[in-house]
């Protein structure tokens, strides 16, 4: 017995000197790393591989590209907001032509546009992945500065909402013409410029800054600013915020809307208008790709059919889409037939980076003889996954450092892939792209497509005015219609040099010419008279003035009955040097008060002559929304 237990005792020792020296049991963590919701696949840099199943045609050569500098390599280029919820109807100044065209959802808007909404209606404009500018009826607004890092709206009278959504990079200015307001981070701030001239502006949520040529003051969440007197001699009460109304209603539901949007999990943070894709498709895992879209649409629907082209500077020719949803898919990723699917889009990687592009496909022309092209037909097919961007607009915008490079008698379906899909490829006569009307639509056979003309750098189709317009509706004349370019706004930030860029649109059509020419000639002249082009007519901001001689004096006690002065003791804000509104100086030289605070001049905007449209076949009326759903103008 005495023998047993000894046994067991040795074995029982054993057995923990072993435990010592094994690894402790490793239990699941509740914080370990999630897979992320797309797995990254490498890019591949052979040529494209027929899949089984695939409606691409049989034995396809790839494509050998030109040599390197016959491309404009694609890079980043100017910034461009997206009109993404229109309520009622709007209409859009154009900065480079100031002709009134009638606004469409996911419209393209850039510095020195502006937007008018008439009285009862609503308007959204999304200026990148985290800042939106929400605006109410009986308001016009203009976008005076769109770049990297900064936003800089003018509002000159009515109502809008300033909403930093998501942590951003960018900064943001609301500018009146006494007052220049800063939202700070996560913030939603309201500013209204009444008929009777009086400014309200609300906090609702975070911090802002409001700035005069007096001072700064700090507001907080829950407190509202009446501002009343001149530019020059501005008073204000801060009191509590008034009552929740239906505006700050249909802030909340936009708000709630955006934020509870699921596709943004696929999506980089540079892919603007994802928040759309939810109520419209599904996403789902291929296994060549990672994950893709596939909107709810009908078996013979195919991308970029229903929309519109329009001529946009810098970036030319400009595919604005018809569905609510097409804002994404149409300037970021590709298109590809995913068989037992239909048309799916992958967005690419989602932890790299992407820009903005006017439109995600390639040129070809075929038939006749047209306008400026040499053949009758203009047609457009979707670049598929991984297949080359190659730009038709050059490092200066439209036109401008590439030439018109066409290859005769190339096979379109085997340059792009989804040229051999059926619907992949599209196109109008040379006629209709001119005159701005998409709907007649020519099919593409086969045989067109072996024998077209490939189109490599700028499309050789001088713009029209008709191409300027959005669709085929006339601008509404309801809602205000001013110069709201020859008003004076007060900044507190320097007006940054992409804001003086905006080109007259006469002189964007003697530029295309001037580049169909093809000669030394023609193309010195293009890029001496670009680069000394006069400014008058663009919706550059041009800053000028002195300091006034006669506006040192100290500040005036504050008014009575709690109205208070900004930079006064009483008002506790920040006092800055008492500066009057400066008038031009000599020279046109650039006027910098101390403390960066500036008073941006009027700008006056000639309307630049242009050919007169062809005749439309009538107008359509537009169709609204209530709630988180947007509306755009029928085409």
């Amino acid at each position: 017995m005495r023998r047993v237990e000894l046994v067991l005792a040795l074995i029982f020792v054993a057995s923990g000197l072993l435990a010592q020296q094994l690894p402790f049991p490793q239990q699941p963590s509740p914080y370990q790393q999630q897979p992320a919701p797309y797995q990254q696949q490498p890019y591949s840099q052979q040529p494209y591989q027929q899949q089984p199943n695939q409606p691409y045609p049989p034995q396809q050569q790839p494509y050998q590209a030109q040599p390197a500098q016959q491309d404009y390599p694609d890079q980043p280029g100017q910034p461009v907001a997206r009109l993404s919820v229109i309520n009622g109807d709007a209409s859009v100044r154009r900065g480079d032509s100031g002709d009134w065209v009638a606004a469409v959802l996911n419209a393209p808007l850039m510095a020195g546009d502006s937007i008018s909404v008439p009285p009862g209606g609503k308007a959204e404009l999304q200026l990148d992945n985290g800042n939106y500018v929400r605006i109410g009826g009986d308001t016009e607004v203009r976008i005076s500065d769109l770049e990297q890092g900064r936003n800089q709206i003018q509002l000159a009278r009515g109502l809008i909402t300033y909403r930093t959504l998501r942590e951003s990079n960018s900064q943001g200015e609301m500018s009146t013409p006494g007052l220049a307001v800063h939202p700070l981070r996560l913030s939603a701030v309201r500013v209204e410029i009444a008929p009777d001239g009086m400014t309200r502006i609300v906090v609702r949520h975070g911090d802002a800054e409001i700035s005069s040529p007096k001072g700064t003051e700090h507001m907080h969440e829950g407190n509202m600013m009446l501002l009343r007197g001149t530019p020059d001699e501005p008073e204000y009460q801060i009191v509590a915020a008034a009552a929740r109304d239906a505006w700050d209603g249909f802030n909340d539901q936009r708000d709630n809307y955006l934020m509870h949007a699921q596709s943004n999990r696929y999506l980089s943070p540079d892919v603007s208008g994802g928040e759309d894709l939810d109520n419209y498709g599904t996403w789902g895992n291929d296994p060549q790709y990672g994950n893709v879209w596939t909107p709810n649409v009908p078996p013979a629907w195919a991308p970029y059919h229903d929309g519109q082209w329009v001529w946009e500077d810098p970036y030319g020719w400009t595919w604005i889409d018809a569905a609510p949803w097409g804002w994404a898919p149409s300037h970021y990723g590709s298109w590809y037939f995913r068989v037992g699917f239909g048309w799916s889009w992958f967005p690419g990687p989602r932890f790299a980076h992407y820009w903005y592009h006017p439109a995600m496909v390639g040129f070809f022309g075929f038939g006749g003889v047209g306008v400026g092209f040499g053949f009758g037909n203009v047609g457009w097919v979707p670049l598929a996954p991984f297949e080359h961007f190659r730009p038709w607009y050059g490092p200066r915008g439209f036109g401008v450092g590439v030439n018109v490079n066409l290859i005769h008698n190339t096979n379109i379906a085997g340059v792009y892939r989804n040229a051999g899909v059926v619907g992949g490829a599209v196109a109008v006569s040379g006629a209709d792209f001119q005159r701005g009307v998409f709907r007649n639509q020519i099919p593409v056979s086969r045989a067109q497509l072996a024998q077209a003309s490939l189109v490599r750098g700028a499309l050789p189709i001088t713009p029209t005015a008709s191409n300027l317009r959005f669709s085929e509706r006339a601008a509404t004349t309801a809602g205000p219609h001013s110069e709201i370019g020859s008003q004076r706004f007060f900044s507190r930030s320097p007006v940054s040099a992409s804001a003086a860029q905006r080109t007259p649109f006469a002189q964007q059509q003697a530029a295309m010419r001037s580049s169909f020419a093809g000669t030394e000639r023609a193309g010195a002249e293009r890029a001496g008279g670009q680069a000394n082009a006069p400014q008058a007519g663009g919706s550059g901001w041009q800053r000028f003035g002195s300091p006034n001689a006669a506006g040192a004096s100290g500040a005036r006690p504050a008014a009575s009955g709690g109205w208070d002065r900004f930079g006064s003791p009483q008002g506790g804000g920040q006092a800055a040097p008492q500066q009057r509104y400066a008038g031009p100086t000599q020279g046109n030289q650039s006027f910098q008060r101390p403390g960066a605070v500036q008073v941006a001049p009027r700008i006056v905007q000639p309307r630049q002559a242009a050919p007169a449209p062809a005749p439309r076949g009538g107008t359509s009326s537009s169709r609204s929304s209530s709630g988180s759903r947007a509306s755009s103008g029928k085409r």
